[in-house]
């Protein structure tokens, strides 16, 4: 176990001299996470696709444009035929249709028909000369307007919040899950940094208790001391390398950790980090006195929105459907298409149509009990809300009173340590003096090694604290608020 102490401090120590090559501060390490990280990356591209699906439903407001076109070759026997036995006919369509959020649809439309006709027909009996070539122009303009259900586009726009509200809410759970990806990688840093600092503790440790064992078999030896002396001094080396061998089993796990988060598959960590005291001195947060708008609690309230949203769609379905339709219709025929065209948009022939449509579900009363249970599901919506909020008002209370919790505990424990200190380096004094023994000064500086890793352990939990609430804090832009 002798070897495992020196043979850990080379290895160690050869790690600690590569890593002094190459720094690597919590602000470049949080770069790699960001840049290479899986975990963030997947939450960053759900934020980006989620909110780009948001504006999916203003589709539906959007002008529509349709054309078509057909050739028709019709050669087929005809009951009576006037012009002739053989049609070829081109239609064109064009329309522009786009339903406004207030309620109406409007469609613009222009329908072009060229017909070309052969063979012996009845007007060709008749005496009649049969046209070789005829225009059939069509100009269209309408207008429907719901006057019940979906008055004002109200269903319609239940319909577009609905989707839009509920891949919003997801959107900024996703950003909540990116924030917290970065938390954890700044955990993982902290835990690793802590990590290394326990190693070298708990290695001094051992060297000074391997020290003290070696001092006191020397003395047992020329009868200077009692056997049970080398027994226990040979009991606290067992007990530091004990403390070494899970302080390195952490390090190692804590070195998994933090490759983790950068896409690292191995754990290997060449690069030294910034202690945590440096973090500490770093790491600024403005708590605010008021609930903090944080994006989980805001994915709720889009929840809410959308299952509002909902129910006023659902509930639009008990209405019955009456829409007025009103058209106006040029009409233009002629073998000469710029006659044909100009008589279309002329005042001379044109269809006018004016009309409602009545629809309604016979079965209104299903209509109602879904209506019913869309508004049950928005209730609850509005409990989860409330619970919710209520909730994270009280993290964010205990997460403060966490902070001052903490920075008492470590002033505290400062003092701990700094007594600790004190009186280990009066005991090296008393030893000088030849007034206690090698044993008593390694007991006390263990005692001062455990404050040490105490206090380190405290400022490891402020940090993580404050950067809780840094990632409470962070908007959808991982901006701070």
């Amino acid at each position: 176990m002798r070897r495992l102490g020196i043979w850990s401090l080379l290895i160690f120590g050869f790690a600690g001299t590569a890593g002094a090559e190459q720094k690597l501060p919590l602000e470049t390490y949080l770069g790699q996470v960001q840049a290479k990280g899986p975990g963030y990356q997947s939450a960053q591209a759900a934020v980006e696709g989620y909110e780009k699906q948001s504006h999916q439903q203003d589709l539906i407001y959007s002008p529509q444009l349709v054309a078509a076109f057909s050739h028709v070759d019709d050669q087929s026997q005809q009951l009576i035929s006037f012009y002739g036995t053989h049609t070829q006919t081109d239609n064109l369509g064009v329309s522009l249709t786009n339903k406004l959020p207030f309620g109406p649809s409007v469609s613009l439309g222009y329908s072009y028909i060229n017909s070309n006709y052969s063979g012996a027909g009845l007007a060709s009996q008749l005496g009649y000369s049969s046209p070789a070539l005829e225009y059939q122009i069509s100009p269209v303009v309408s207008i429907s307007v719901p006057l019940f259900k979906d008055f004002g586009g109200s269903q319609t726009s239940a319909g577009v919040k609905m989707v839009q509200y509920q891949l919003e809410s997801a959107a900024k759970n996703s950003a909540f899950q990116r924030e917290q990806a970065l938390y954890n990688a700044k955990v993982a840093y902290w835990n690793l940094a802590l990590a290394r600092e326990t190693l070298d503790i708990r290695q001094d440790t051992l060297d000074r208790s391997q020290k003290i064992w070696e001092w006191t078999k020397r003395r047992v030896a020329r009868n200077l001391a009692d056997p049970p002396d080398a027994l226990q001094a040979e009991a606290a080396v067992r007990v530091a390398e004990l403390d070494l061998q899970m302080a390195m089993e952490k390090e190692k796990s804590a070195r998994l950790a933090f490759n983790r988060f950068r896409n690292e598959s191995d754990d290997t960590v060449p690069e030294q980090l910034e202690t945590m005291e440096n973090s500490l001195t770093v790491l600024k947060v403005n708590l605010t006195a008021d609930l903090p708008d944080r994006l989980d609690l805001k994915a709720v309230q889009d929840m809410a929105k959308q299952q509002k949203a909902t129910y006023d769609q659902a509930y639009q379905n008990i209405y019955p459907d009456i829409t007025a339709m009103a058209s106006w219709r040029g009409n233009g025929l002629d073998p000469n298409f710029p006659i044909a065209n100009n008589t279309a948009f002329g005042p001379d022939h044109p269809t006018w149509t004016l009309g409602a449509q009545f629809n309604l579900s016979l079965d209104v009363f299903t209509a109602q009990r879904t209506a019913d249970g869309y508004k049950a599901n928005y209730q609850s919506a509005l409990l989860a809300l409330k619970d919710k909020e209520v909730g994270v008002g009280q993290e964010w209370s205990d997460l403060k009173n966490r902070l001052s919790d903490v920075d008492k505990r470590l002033g505290m424990a400062a003092q701990i340590e700094e007594i600790q200190k004190n009186k280990a380096n009066q005991e090296k004094t008393r030893l000088e003096l030849g007034r206690t023994t090698q044993f008593q000064l390694l007991s006390f500086e263990n005692d001062y090694a455990l404050a040490r890793l105490s206090r380190l352990s405290l400022v490891l939990e402020k940090l993580s604290t404050l950067a809780q609430a840094q990632w409470w804090l962070v908007g959808e832009k991982g901006e701070a608020k």
